[in-house]
């Protein structure tokens, strides 16, 4: 948040309407020639035409789950083409500038990986897939000057019965021989997976070379991971694993350092590929969560160089909220946020409108805390989910896009 305030102070938080885009850190997203910078590391071609990264001063954002996406995948490519770039015009529409698309959910992969097995959803022609959605995705979103930023979930796997679909990878390697690979991938019965251990550097390992891949490959503007993390507190999970690091650090104190230092490998990967890309972490927005069930020491990342460039904590919450209401949560974020190269993105919880009391009934609230973030500087709100957004049908839905794209094309208004 703070890496901007000096230098775009007159700029920042530039209202955005379906004609007008804020200010962007890099030049037009009309394919150009790789920068050097990003042509001397990892695998992309020289030769190869990239769009330039586009990230904005601002991320107005929007979650694409694994759900939109099975609905978004079609037969065949030119389907998936008319129904992605309706997506994209219908968020633009409503003034947001990124999407956060997921790739890789549940060990599996929405684009052409030589590392995962492609997600079921996509239509397969000769044992391939019949299109790539991330290649499609990315080039419809830059013509119509949307960031990407490629969504994955690192640790979580799948059931048994989709663990048995994916011979020939290394998850499933580890996942049918867990005598040769210990807790290198145990079953959580609360969960019904498979999952990760972080513990394990070979593991760490596989999820940078994933990040690799991606970012190697394809033109996509940023990283992103978000809040799974440690699937469970029962000290079971990683067990021999625990004993035989030979750590003088109590089991949660291990635990934080291994997620810490997953991230900062991801990290690392992606500025080895492209220093322009970026990554980003969206934990839980109760920040005491993150440490007791998660293990995400995200008072570190925020506060040090080389783990993230943005935090994007899920902050849920309604303003009468009893544990967590959300001008005191916002609050203790921004405390946090101390780092002058870590962003500070709001996530909101749009899909509580469904069923939240508090934002049922009165529309305009997420329109509120959006107006609450611009008020206090922060570098962007993100928005879950699509399908709450675009999808569902009724007045109260219609109400609340109405009130969300007012705030983004007004000017910022006093914090309530």
């Amino acid at each position: 948040m703070k890496r901007y305030l000096a230098a775009a102070a007159a700029f920042m938080f530039t209202s955005c309407t379906a004609d007008t885009l804020p200010e962007i850190t890099q030049v037009s997203p009309v394919p150009v020639s790789i920068s050097a910078e990003c042509s001397s590391k990892g695998n992309i071609s020289a030769e190869k035409p990239v769009s330039a990264r586009l990230n904005y001063e601002e991320q107005r954002a929007v979650w694409i789950s694994y759900i939109d996406m099975a609905q978004l995948c079609a037969d065949t490519d030119e389907e998936f083409t008319e129904n992605v770039s309706k997506a994209f015009d219908d968020i633009a529409e409503l003034g947001l500038n990124t999407v956060y698309v997921h790739m890789r959910a549940f060990g599996d992969a929405y684009y052409d990986s030589e590392l995962f097995v492609p997600s079921a959803v996509i239509p397969k022609s000769n044992d391939r897939i019949a299109y790539d959605p991330l290649e499609k995705m990315t080039e419809l979103a830059h013509e119509k000057k949307i960031s990407l930023h490629a969504w994955i979930n690192p640790l979580r796997c799948a059931s048994a019965e989709n663990m048995e679909k994916m011979r020939g990878t290394k998850l499933y390697e580890w996942y049918s021989d867990p005598k040769a690979y210990p807790e290198y991938i145990p079953y959580v019965g609360d969960t019904g997976l498979y999952w990760l251990d972080p513990a394990i550097p070979e593991v760490r390992r596989l999820v940078s070379d994933g990040v690799r891949e991606i970012c190697d490959k394809y033109d996509v503007d940023g990283i992103h991971i978000d809040d799974y993390f440690y699937p469970t507190t029962d000290p079971s999970f990683d067990k021999e694993t625990y004993a035989d690091s030979d750590t003088d650090k109590s089991l949660d104190e291990w635990r934080l350092e291994n997620c810490s230092l997953l991230v900062k490998e991801i990290h690392d990967t992606v500025k080895e590929s492209c220093n322009d890309i970026l990554f980003g972490v969206s934990p839980q927005g109760n920040l005491d969560n993150n440490y007791t069930q998660m293990y995400a020491d995200v008072k570190r990342w925020c506060s040090r160089d080389g783990y993230i460039d943005y935090i994007a904590p899920q902050i849920y919450f309604g303003y009468d909220n009893s544990v967590c209401p959300f001008s005191q949560t916002l609050s203790q974020w921004e405390s946090i946020c101390t780092s002058q190269s870590v962003d500070l993105v709001c996530g909101l919880g749009v899909y509580k409108i469904s069923d939240d009391k508090e934002f049922a009934d009165d529309t305009g609230v997420i329109a509120q805390q959006i107006a609450d973030c611009m008020a206090d500087d922060i570098d962007g709100v993100a928005l879950y989910s699509f399908d709450t957004l675009f999808r569902k049908e009724g007045t109260r839905y219609e109400n609340e896009r109405k009130s969300v794209k007012m705030q983004f094309s007004s000017p910022k208004i006093a914090k309530k």
